[in-house]
């Protein structure tokens, strides 16, 4: 994958606004707030999904009749210490929904602050990853769901 660093940044800087903006809504709209705790690891599984059956390119051997090629996956040029990170990142990647299960903001927040370090180390293969750390980022600035729906969420009851 080959990281063009001027259209990630800018895509980086919309992520992080957009993050920032939901979150800010989020504070208001527990319907939010479960949306972004959603979306980061819905993201983070896709991404995965993707890179673990999508081909980096193809080798080719043999000659004549026993000719044949195949399919390299993204995943399988990660080594150990690569595949160590993604495993890290699809973690912390669920942070907010641990979030929403002990209602604490801790966990997205620790993912906030861990997941950039994670992606610096290996930028080229990781940047993907970028996504779900604004969804994560949205999601600690929202805070966890609350247990019951807002008053503006709950239809009003008609009078007898």
């Amino acid at each position: 994958m080959v990281l063009e660093l001027a259209g990630a940044a800018g895509v980086l800087a919309a992520l992080v606004v957009a993050a920032i903006a939901l979150g800010l809504i989020g504070l208001r709209r527990r319907s939010l707030r479960l949306f972004l705790a959603w979306i980061g690891p819905l993201y983070s599984v896709g991404i995965f999904t993707y890179l673990l059956f999508e081909g980096s390119g193809s080798e080719c051997d043999g000659a004549g009749a026993t000719f044949h090629c195949w399919e390299i996956s993204y995943a399988s040029t990660w080594g150990l210490q690569g595949s160590l990170l993604v495993a890290a990142l699809m973690l912390l990647s669920f942070a907010p929904l641990l979030s929403m299960q002990m209602h604490r903001r801790v966990p997205s927040v620790l993912a906030v602050i861990a997941m950039p370090v994670l992606i610096a180390t290996n930028l080229p293969d990781l940047w993907p990853w970028a996504p779900a750390w604004a969804a994560a980022l949205g999601a600690a600035i929202a805070g966890p769901p609350s247990r019951e729906a807002t008053p503006k969420e709950v239809a009003p009851k008609l009078a007898r």
